[in-house]
């Protein structure tokens, strides 16, 4: 009888041992693939000049990009988190100023760089305190002739 129970004990020990290396190595379990946990910002989107008449910017369009994921060190997907797309007052269409990348700075503005050419255009875009739900953005142009005066402008955006 002895024999018996610590032979019923060995086992049990063999079991408990086998059922504990199921758990820690997940045995008949699938890993499942990671997803990102980024919320969407209130400054993505499609935005259209809260004037209509205005003879300035007359539309915006604001990209996010997830990274937070980290690949050999650097943020991925590569590039930048940001993408700003600017439309200005042109006749018959609106100008595209195209897209740059664009970063979050750390007053919350995102910060976009044209440069072209004639000009170097600093654009600053948050989320109005003034106006809630309406878009900011603040433009600094620097005109390269030293002839043409520079300027700025702030224009409110309504999502589109």
């Amino acid at each position: 009888m002895e024999k018996a129970l610590s032979m019923k004990v060995r086992l049990g020990i063999w079991v408990l041992a086998a059922l504990s290396l199921a758990l820690v190595v997940g045995v008949g379990t699938t890993a499942k693939p990671a997803h990102a946990l980024c919320a969407t910002p209130p400054e993505q989107g499609n935005w259209v000049n809260a004037n209509p008449n205005t003879n300035s910017q007359t539309r915006i369009q604001l990209r996010f990009v997830c990274q937070d994921q980290i690949l050999n060190g650097q943020p991925y997907p590569p590039g930048s988190p940001w993408y700003v797309r600017v439309f200005g007052k042109c006749y018959p269409t609106d100008c595209d100023w195209g897209e740059v990348g664009a970063q979050r700075l750390s007053s919350g503005h995102i910060y976009a760089f044209y440069n072209q050419g004639f000009a170097k255009r600093y654009v600053y875009a948050k989320m109005s305190q003034s106006y809630p739900g309406q878009l900011w953005v603040y433009t600094r142009t620097d005109f390269t002739d030293p002839n043409r005066t520079d300027y700025e402008t702030q224009n409110w955006f309504k999502r589109q």
